[in-house]
């Protein structure tokens, strides 16, 4: 590779290691923007979890309650994004582990992202598809696929609903979860432990009354089934702020080590230049010191050679 080559070579690598930080600290800046504003979805269920304990729901007859099939509905909540390192394989990996033995004849598949859908294709699944989570329409999102959920279970054609979806544990690390989400009668227990966060945050808070004891406007399978649709959005719009936090993670990390790849090469062909340089100067000394050399000779061979065609003319 000449000097030319190489100079072309440093140039490219130098503007793909400023693209590449640059990128690395875009998506660096988006987790951590978004981890602070997480703290939101708690101060939520401090205030809703109190609906769940005004009347007793937890045996009404309503699908979102008590599972009405047997046909298990998983989302798979996957990325559109590049440099991710094969965490949407991951995702989709956790997904049928979840599933177990589970027959795929008895399981709809629900998948959020084109890679996704690329990967479910590759294993020849059906499936109802939806777009990759957009982080400026998340909560559209969740509302539109929370209503595509409860329509199939109000009407039969599921019983239960999960999700495995990505979680960023750290800045530099990332792991792939599922949750169940539906149906949800332990919503409505009054049991006093940490098995869900209503219970959590109830604990010690008793019901105000039986259904028995109360008058409504609204049937008490409307009330349940609207607690249980907006619990599901706001479980829903967290999961999928969740992966976006793995997703700028995931890429944050993968770019790092793409930059210490390039800073790596940029030694390499900076050394490199630095040597055909040398060569280079050393070659046009050599070259200079030759020529020098060559028209010295000729000099005093010309020089010489007056010499002796003047000696000779004397004798003559």
């Amino acid at each position: 590779m000449d000097l030319k080559q190489l100079r072309e070579e440093l140039t490219f690598n130098r503007e793909m290691v400023d693209l590449v930080d640059t990128l690395k600290n875009i998506a660096a800046a988006q987790f951590h923007q978004m981890l602070k504003e997480k703290v939101r979805f708690g101060k939520f269920m401090n205030s809703f979890s109190a609906f769940f304990r005004v009347v007793k729901l937890h045996e009404v007859a309503n699908p979102l309650i008590t599972p009405a099939s047997d046909i298990k509905g998983i989302l798979i909540v996957t990325s559109d994004s590049g440099f991710m390192g094969g965490l949407n394989q991951l995702v989709v990996r956790a997904a049928f582990e979840a599933l177990g033995e589970h027959p795929k004849e008895k399981t709809l598949f629900i998948v959020a992202g084109e890679k996704g859908k690329a990967l479910l294709d590759h294993r020849g699944c059906e499936y109802k598809f939806f777009d990759g989570i957009n982080q400026d329409t998340i909560y559209e999102q969740a509302s539109e696929i929370k209503d595509y959920i409860v329509k199939e279970m109000l009407e039969g054609r599921m019983g239960s609903f999960m999700v495995a979806y990505p979680v960023a544990l750290s800045f530099s690390s990332q792991t792939v979860k599922t949750t169940d989400l539906l149906p949800c009668a332990y919503l409505f227990n009054e049991a006093e432990d940490d098995s869900d966060e209503v219970s959590v945050r109830t604990k010690g808070q008793k019901f105000l009354a039986e259904m028995r004891k109360v008058i409504v406007e609204s049937s008490f399978s409307d009330i349940a089934e609207y607690l249980a649709g907006v619990w599901t959005v706001s479980k829903l719009y967290e999961i999928f702020e969740d992966s976006k936090m793995a997703e700028f993670s995931a890429r944050a990390m993968h770019l790092e080590g793409s930059l210490h790849k390039l800073e790596e090469r940029e030694k390499k062909y900076k050394h490199m230049f630095f040597r055909a340089s040398h060569e280079k100067i050393d070659k046009g000394m050599r070259d200079s010191f030759s020529a020098t050399k060559t028209t010295k000779n000729k000099k005093l061979k010309k020089k010489k050679k007056d010499k002796e065609n003047a000696m000779a003319a004397g004798i003559a």
